[in-house]
């Protein structure tokens, strides 16, 4: 067994607090206050106070899901590209201050955002119907921004989805849904975006491969929300939405998910099922 696979075995066998404090030792910090926040299906998060301030610690975690992407893409390698892909992002609120560390492993930290994800707040009963729609309106806005910022020269160390001949690709996040979308409520605004975290599955791309996952997760069981988020979209980018291009990439990452675990789904699985049926090929 090498020093390497050993301390891979290492890691695998701490619990999250125990590998964040290893992390934090490694960042000169051994005595930082570390509040575990909720984790994410490739990271574990936490709120650590250190020297420079409050900040999020970002760490790989050891049961992580691969990049959908492209599996054999590392940690390290997909933290560095989150932070790249935040210093592009424009009008898009953002984490400040990312930092990817060369600890072992690698990890990052970012100044705090504020606000809970919309995810949460659906699950706290704070989203109505028509206040989710509300919200959809919004990060269509948020996403149409994002796509503002086009592809050029070498495309800046991020990697290419999938770029037409002209290279002409935009800005996507890949994991833009409920879950990774800040916001809080506001006297005589209702819920408003303060936030887009977790960039790692960052690429260049067309747009409609950046309406797939609110398209699995959500606008496959609740079609007005996808109305309310295309419409938000236009308002900013002024362009058409090829939604039959996102249901056919939404139905083969449908299909990608039941393949690698048949069980995968929860509450959307029957949706699954139907919408992958109605979409072959």
């Amino acid at each position: 067994m090498t020093n390497s696979r050993g301390a891979e075995l290492h890691w695998a066998g701490m619990d999250r607090d125990a590998q964040a404090r290893l992390l934090l030792e490694q960042l000169g910090e051994p005595g930082a206050r570390c509040v575990h926040l909720r984790d994410g299906r490739e990271h574990h998060l936490f709120r650590v106070l250190l020297a420079r301030g409050e900040r999020v610690l970002k760490i790989p975690r050891h049961d992580g899901l691969a990049d959908p992407f492209d599996p054999s893409r590392t940690s390290a390698a997909r933290l560095l590209c989150e932070g790249v892909a935040i210093g592009l992002a424009r009008d898009v609120p953002v984490p400040g201050n990312y930092e990817c560390h060369a600890t072992q492993p690698a990890c990052a930290t970012m100044d705090v955002l504020p606000g809970s994800t919309a995810e949460q707040a659906l699950e706290r009963g704070q989203l109505d119907t028509d206040q989710l729609m509300r919200v959809c309106v919004q990060m269509g806005r948020s996403l149409a921004n994002l796509h503002s910022v086009r592809r050029t020269g070498d495309g800046s160390g991020l990697p290419d989805l999938d770029v037409d001949a002209s290279g002409n690709g935009r800005l996507l996040h890949l994991d833009y849904h409920l879950g990774n979308v800040l916001g809080r409520l506001k006297l005589g605004v209702g819920w408003e975006v303060t936030g887009v975290v977790d960039w790692t599955c960052a690429r260049w791309g067309p747009p409609e491969a950046d309406f797939v996952e609110m398209q699995v997760s959500v606008f496959i069981m609740n079609p007005r929300a996808r109305d309310a988020f295309v419409a938000g979209y236009r308002q900013v980018a002024q362009r058409a939405v090829d939604l039959a291009e996102v249901e056919l990439r939404a139905a083969r990452e449908v299909r990608r998910r039941l393949a690698a675990s048949p069980d995968e789904g929860g509450e959307a699985r029957g949706y699954w099922l139907a919408f992958a049926e109605r979409h072959p090929g």
